[in-house]
């Protein structure tokens, strides 16, 4: 069996929220005009506006699982702890992924501004 880099990076690349897709890269001119207070405000505060507003969702919805499956995780391990911790724990993971997705958001768009 053969190792093929090329493989292994297009692999690494479809994990990772924060690379843009192939379909960002199509849309650069769309996506650079957007403006990023805008998108970057809508996903902090509405997240499926933002995914409307700038017409992209797949890394939002990485971001989305990661988050899901650490607060799930993290439920499972600590689940002797009490609920009050567990609450803020996982108030800690939501705001670090809302985090998260503000940049990715703003950062599709200075990413697109710089291809153009």
């Amino acid at each position: 069996m053969t190792f093929n880099s090329n493989d292994n990076e297009s692999n690494k690349s479809f994990w990772n929220p924060f690379l843009p897709t192939k379909r960002d890269i199509e849309r650069t001119d769309e996506l650079a005009n957007k403006n990023p207070v805008i998108a970057g405000s809508l996903s902090f505060f509405f997240l499926p506006a933002a995914m409307i507003y700038l017409n992209r969702g797949v890394n939002n919805l990485k971001i989305l699982g990661y988050v899901f499956v650490i607060a799930f995780t993290m439920g499972m391990v600590f689940h002797e702890k009490s609920d009050k911790e567990i609450e803020a724990m996982g108030n800690v993971v939501g705001l670090v992924g809302n985090v998260a997705v503000v940049a990715e958001n703003t950062r599709a768009i200075s990413l697109a501004r710089k291809r153009q």
